[in-house]
């Protein structure tokens, strides 16, 4: 073979990793739109995860949601996490929460990623230069940003916001209307968001029940203990207007002073103490000290006005004999996720010293109710879950899901989680602009004619940039009709003739599932400003990067010194070679 020219080379390298964010792109176009489809991703436990003889076991995951997608997708090129980490990072933290942080408009960015890089690879053979193209996006973007200021508008403009701000959850929660209750989850997603503003693990739970209808799911102003329920069948399973007293943590090192979390004798086992005993009377005598302890805590707990303690750890049957005795409801074994969202829901301050409880650590639930849900597979006794309900400005929701579970469970959670988050965003309760969009493509029209227009004041080869830019914003709109069923190009003709023939007040677009072009806001299809946004600013980021890269290379050093030829730089000899120093040099000392 010949040798390879440099405008060769600078084509030939964006380009396998073009193909790269093609492929990804193919995967989740069909999650674009409100008649998207379902995926279905089929992956399989590692190797090293597996005994010997055993078999590979097969994940199957099936979502039409990007996000989720996005995160399971099995990718092994360089780009394929670099792609992931831009466009959706990773969930921060260690909690296992579903949906706990859910970023909206991944399928979004994706495709209009996909549609940018098509373009770019146009004009890269047609011998525009990378960073030429690089440059036009870049300025491109400006006037995206500048026409999308001037698309949005606030909630508050509309005659009626709250009904402006359902239109928001409901386009959040489109293509994916678990049991048909998208109506009635977008009023109580606007509660949420005006309630907490945006989401995470500890101000929005979600709580999936088995049993009931999911007509009957509702947010709840509290939190509820779907895992636990009260400790003595004796004690009240309804209290109104209660003071709630959280009891969590330990105390590392004093194990056996009884602050453990609970309510508990202490244990003189912990820490390697031993308690000895010399006489029989020693014992009673011991036995008096803890039922003495045990009176004072509860006695103090009755002069705080506690009528419901919610602990970490275990009430014993001492205790729980005088939490009888004076009223007081006593719930243990609660997870610290759970009692987090309890304190900030009743206003608790936790703490976790019994023997030293006021009012003023007290939070309050307008009504505490246990109930029986599910029941227990294999068990004639039925689950059961205790509800703090009516609390006063709480810091922390619940949504109460019935009759969902497992996968379409986790899809439900995945979908108010997102419904709220949009409601939040579009109130600018993130660092983004504040306001909403029309949906149904009718701003991306609007943005492929402000491209257009900016093009033909653009310097030189800037303006084959701004063009490529409209066409890859035709393109998304492209994959929207074509998910729908409909014909591409008579789709974006039609939309183009509304859109000019379009009288004052109307903003033309797409409409589903009827397939027509009618007015998008009549409609109720409102986007939040600032997601949007991000997905143009996330899309340009991504393809500048992609187009940017020459090669990729593995930086990973092996064990055997580079030899003569091997290495592309010499500096990455170098660094190899004193890498390999550096270890054999720790090992002699050790």
């Amino acid at each position: 073979m010949g040798d390879t020219t440099d405008s060769e080379a600078e084509i030939q390298f964006p380009h396998a990793n073009i193909v790269a964010a093609r492929a990804i792109r193919g995967v989740l176009e069909s999650s674009l739109g409100p008649l998207s489809h379902e995926t279905l991703i089929q992956s399989r436990a590692g190797k090293t995860e597996r005994e010997p003889g055993e078999p590979e076991t097969r994940v199957d995951t099936v979502s039409s949601d990007g996000a989720t997608i996005l995160e399971e997708l099995p990718v092994e090129h360089p780009m394929g996490p670099i792609i992931r980490r831009l466009v959706a990072p990773e969930r921060p933290g260690t909690t296992d929460v579903e949906g706990e942080l859910v970023p909206d408009g991944i399928a979004t960015t994706v495709v209009l990623l996909g549609a940018l890089l098509d373009e770019g690879e146009r004009l890269l053979e047609m011998g525009v230069h990378p960073t030429t193209i690089e440059d036009g996006y870049t300025a491109a973007l400006d006037c995206v940003e500048q026409t999308i200021e001037s698309l949005s508008r606030p909630l508050e403009s509309f005659e009626d916001p709250t009904a402006a701000a359902e239109m928001v959850a409901r386009s959040a929660m489109t293509g994916n209307d678990v049991g048909n209750a998208r109506e009635a989850w977008a009023s109580g997603a606007v509660e949420a968001a005006r309630q907490i503003g945006m989401p995470d693990e500890e101000t929005l739970a979600i709580r999936q029940i088995r049993s009931g209808s999911i007509d009957d799911s509702r947010l709840v102003f509290g939190t509820v203990l779907d895992r636990n329920d009260i400790c003595d069948d004796r004690m009240p399973s309804r209290v109104e207007d209660a003071n709630v007293l959280v009891i969590s943590g330990f105390k590392r090192g004093k194990a056996n002073d009884g602050k453990t979390g609970g309510l508990q004798d202490p244990d003189f086992q912990q820490d390697g103490e031993r308690l000895v005993i010399e006489s029989p009377d020693e014992i009673d005598a011991f036995d008096d000290v803890f039922a003495n302890r045990r009176e004072e805590v509860v006695a103090g707990l009755v002069d705080a006005g506690v009528d419901v303690v919610v602990t970490r750890t275990g009430i014993n049957d001492a205790y729980q004999e005088l939490l009888v005795e004076h009223g007081i409801v006593g719930i243990r074994g609660v997870n610290r996720l759970k009692l987090a969202q309890l304190a900030s829901a009743t206003g608790a301050t936790p703490v976790v010293d019994p023997t030293d409880v006021t009012s003023a650590d007290l939070g309050h639930a307008g009504l505490v109710e246990q109930q029986t849900i599910d029941k227990r597979q294999g068990r004639r006794k039925r689950r059961r879950m205790v509800v703090f309900d009516e609390c006063s400005d709480p810091a922390s929701v619940t949504f109460l899901l019935r009759g969902v579970h497992g996968q379409l469970g986790a899809q439900a959670a995945t979908e108010i989680r997102k419904a709220v988050a949009a409601v939040a965003t579009a109130m600018g309760e993130t660092t983004g602009p504040a306001g909403v969009l029309p949906g149904g493509g009718a701003t991306e029209l609007e943005l492929a004619s402000a491209l257009r227009d900016a093009a033909l004041e653009a310097d030189g080869r800037e303006q084959l940039a701004f063009q490529a830019f409209a066409d890859a914003t035709d393109r998304f709109l492209s994959t929207l009709a074509r998910n729908a069923g409909m014909d591409t190009l008579t789709t974006l003709t039609s939309l183009r003739e509304a859109t000019t023939n379009a009288t004052n007040g109307t903003t033309p677009g797409l409409v589903f599932p009827a397939g027509e072009i009618d007015d998008v806001l009549e409609a109720g299809l409102l986007d939040p400003t600032a997601i949007r946004l991000r997905c143009y600013q996330h899309a340009v980021d991504v393809a500048s990067l992609v187009l940017r890269v020459d090669d990729a290379l593995d930086a990973t050093f092996s064990e055997e010194p580079t030899q003569p030829g091997d290495a592309i730089y010499d500096e990455h000899a170098e660094n190899h070679q004193a890498y390999l120093d550096e270890r054999d040099d720790t090992i002699w000392h050790e």
